[in-house]
C-alpha cells in the first residue's frame, strides 16, 4: 500500500482529508490558462491510436466562438499543457 493510498484509508475512516493530502493552491494568474486547456481538451478528437493533439486551428477556432481574448503566450502555454498530456495518454 502507498503512502497515498494509506492517507485515503485515514480519510475515509476518520470522514476529513488529512493535511499530508492538501495539494498547493492552484495559481491564480494561470487559472485563464488552464480553464481554455480544459475546455479544448474535452473538444479535442481521437483517432486510432488515441486522442489526437489540439490544433491551432481549433484553439483559434474557440477563441473565435467564445469571444476569448487568448495572447500569444497563453496559446504557447496550452500547446506545452497539451504536449504534457499527449505524452501522458499515449505512453
Amino acid at each position: 500500500m502507498t503512502v497515498r493510498e494509506h492517507l485515503e484509508q485515514v480519510e475515509r475512516q476518520i470522514g476529513r482529508k488529512p493535511q499530508e493530502l492538501e495539494g498547493p493552491r492552484f495559481p491564480e494568474l494561470v487559472s485563464h490558462v488552464w480553464s481554455a486547456f480544459i475546455s479544448l481538451s474535452n473538444s479535442r478528437t481521437a483517432g486510432f491510436s488515441g486522442p489526437n493533439p489540439i490544433t491551432y486551428e481549433q484553439i483559434k477556432a474557440w477563441k473565435e466562438l467564445t469571444n476569448t481574448v487568448v495572447s500569444t503566450r497563453d496559446i504557447e502555454a496550452i500547446m506545452s499543457i497539451d504536449r504534457v498530456y499527449m505524452r501522458v495518454a499515449n505512453g
